[in-house]
């Protein structure tokens, strides 16, 4: 990578490996076969010089996998916590570094990689939102979260109010809460349901945040009741939503008393 010089698999099987250059006239060359006594491979013959001129080398570069682009940058983000790090600085980094122009999908995917080696892979971060409700609990006294699965024992629903915002809006807010879904387009997909009223600056005051598949009655109807649990029972209750049909019958069956008016 760092001379820019390309190879391609010539011949690949169970017993023989042979790579050539990627132009066909330089004589650059390796090959290897597997030993009888094991599964390792021995170099039988290797030329190790290009007499291909650099001018003619695709500046994509075929090796600059998305892995190996992550384990290059890796120490870099980790170094600096990922604050500074964007697809578009792995792309300069590359360009600097070796010469090699990457799309900046190889550059999101390898910045993937680098966040699966420093945090742990996605399927592993859902495993520790039991611990993270726990937690969130325990260090914010008065939070509720709530964590749903499914048949299969998968994530469904995840619940979060904290315990701050719950206070401010008893004792200072007035009784009107304005309720959304809102798409998420991560690799997950999914629903972002928010809960948020309007303090005496007119500035959104969060009240509780809610994650689930899709907008549909079973889902509002949840994220409502985890969120009747959780303020408890207020007169002259007022929300304002739009006029999705799952969050009226979430409404009209969770707070019956409440006022539901749309938004316009």
């Amino acid at each position: 990578m760092r001379q820019n010089f390309e190879r391609k698999v010539k011949r690949s099987n169970k017993t023989t490996l042979h790579l050539v250059c990627l132009m066909d006239n330089c004589t650059w060359k390796l090959r290897a076969v597997r030993r009888d006594e094991g599964t390792y491979f021995q170099v039988r013959s290797f030329v190790n010089e290009h007499t291909c001129p650099l001018e003619e080398i695709h500046r994509c570069h075929r090796q600059a996998s998305a892995i190996i682009i992550g384990e290059v940058v890796a120490p870099r983000f980790q170094l600096q916590d990922g604050r500074l790090m964007r697809p578009k600085n792995i792309i300069a980094d590359m360009k600097t570094m070796y010469g090699i122009q990457i799309l900046y999908s190889k550059a999101h995917q390898a910045l993937q990689y680098v966040l699966s080696l420093t945090y742990g892979t996605y399927k592993e971060t859902f495993k520790l939102l039991p611990s993270f409700g726990y937690v969130l609990e325990q260090q914010n006294l008065g939070t509720i979260t709530d964590l749903q699965y499914d048949e299969d024992v998968r994530f469904l629903y995840f619940f979060m109010s904290l315990g701050a915002s719950l206070i401010g809006f008893r004792r200072c807010m007035r009784p009107v809460i304005a309720v959304y879904g809102t798409h998420l387009k991560g690799r997950f997909g999914g629903i972002m349901f928010v809960a948020t009223a309007q303090d005496e600056n007119e500035w959104v005051y969060p009240i509780a945040f809610g994650y689930g598949d899709s907008e549909n009655n079973l889902s509002w109807e949840w994220f409502l009741d985890c969120m009747k649990g959780a303020l408890g029972h207020i007169d002259d209750l007022v929300f304002i939503s739009d006029r999705h049909a799952s969050i009226e019958a979430g409404i009209s069956k969770v707070f019956p008393n409440a006022t539901h008016t749309i938004c316009c």
